[in-house]
């Protein structure tokens, strides 16, 4: 479910000079609270495009697609916003 202040978080993000990469931020720094979850967010940024596409803002709509494709990592490694689990490396140690 959308919050209050996560709508005021992703709309403060869009109307930034900068807006994809704001939003890329603002996620990032929301998967540092353990209260929230990839999916969780997924789920709200869903439900946020919903309402883009209801007040016709097409070119924010594509911004918060653009930032849930880096979130559900149909993206570049670098751009990413999940990591990918690395294999875990084996010591040499005797």
């Amino acid at each position: 479910m959308l919050t209050t202040d996560h709508r005021k978080t992703f709309e403060q993000s869009l109307v930034s000079d900068k807006p994809a990469a704001r939003l890329t931020d603002a996620i990032r720094h929301l998967l540092k609270d353990p209260q929230n979850d990839r999916d969780g967010l997924l789920g709200e940024l869903e439900e946020f495009r919903v309402l883009l596409r209801q007040d016709q803002r097409e070119s924010d709509d594509d911004v918060v697609l653009e930032v849930m494709d880096f979130l559900t990592g149909w993206a570049s490694p670098h751009a990413k916003l999940v990591p990918t689990k690395r294999p875990n490396k084996r010591s040499n140690a005797s």
